[in-house]
C-alpha cells in the first residue's frame, strides 16, 4: 500500500490505473469550468479534474490533508441520517 508521497511520485497513467482499481469514489463537485471527482485511496484522497466537455482526467490531485475536505461539506447532505428511528 502507498502512502500520498509515494503516489505523487508514480507517473499519471499507473496513478489512474491504482485509482481505477482501488479507489472508492466518494462524490463530484463543479466549478464554472471543471468537474472535480473526490475518492479515497489506501489512507489519503485524490481528486480528478476533468474539463466539462472533455470525458478525459487533465490532472490528479492526491491529498491527505483533512481541510482540503472543507469544499465539499456544503454538498454533504446528512438528513437522511435523522430519519432512522431506534
Amino acid at each position: 500500500m502507498l502512502d500520498c508521497e509515494e503516489y505523487q511520485l508514480l507517473e499519471e497513467t499507473l496513478q489512474a490505473q491504482l485509482l481505477w482499481l482501488d479507489g472508492v469514489f466518494l462524490m463530484k463537485r463543479s466549478t464554472q469550468k471543471l468537474d472535480v471527482h473526490l475518492y479515497a485511496l489506501y489512507n489519503f484522497y485524490v481528486e480528478v479534474f476533468f474539463d466539462q466537455e472533455v470525458r478525459d482526467p487533465l490532472y490528479f490531485k492526491p491529498f491527505d490533508q483533512l481541510g482540503y475536505l472543507d469544499r465539499y461539506l456544503d454538498d454533504i447532505n446528512i438528513d437522511p441520517a435523522f430519519d432512522y428511528t431506534i
